[in-house]
């Protein structure tokens, strides 16, 4: 964010976007690597990115505050699946998902294009509409992987793996 007041180049943008994203990958690989992933540190790392992407968001207001304008209605549903999400998790267990399908991962690397296409190249409002898509396809998944399943779910691939589990 101070990159953004500051009035710094765009292009500054690409290496934090990627260092965020490569840090989100790699500290769970590490965590279960070192045999210190709980479902605890799990739900922190869901925390951690709901944190860093609203200060993203922030930052795209600043920069791209006409596309951003054109297209609120894309990201308050965006944002609105996302609660949407946490409510029904919080709903259903007490706790904060932390399911990390491989859609929420295809999700994850859809937001670094999307906001590298945002920050660094000034892409318009078509980024944020496939940006949306991806979330509600993410969301729902999450939603009915909460619904389906009897515990709190943790690093659940897909939707289709919770059969795998019960047998």
């Amino acid at each position: 964010m101070a990159c953004a007041l500051a009035g710094a180049a765009r292009i500054v943008y690409l290496p934090i976007l990627l260092a965020g994203t490569l840090s989100d990958i790699f500290d769970g690989i590490l965590a279960r690597r070192l045999g210190v992933s709980t479902s605890r540190l799990r739900r922190f790392d869901s925390v951690t990115d709901a944190i860093y992407y609203l200060f993203v968001l922030i930052v795209l207001w600043i920069l791209c505050k006409a596309t951003i304008s054109k297209t609120v209605w894309a990201i308050a549903l965006l944002i609105l699946s996302e609660v949407a999400t946490i409510t029904v998790s919080l709903a259903r267990f007490g706790k904060y998902p932390a399911t990390h399908t491989y859609l929420a991962k295809f999700y994850g690397l859809t937001l670094l294009a999307g906001l590298t296409a945002l920050l660094v190249f000034n892409a318009s409002g078509w980024v944020v509409i496939v940006m949306m898509t991806v979330a509600l396809v993410t969301n729902a998944e999450i939603v009915l992987i909460h619904f389906a399943s009897d515990a709190p779910p943790v690093d659940v691939s897909t939707i289709f793996a919770l059969r795998e589990r019960r047998s």
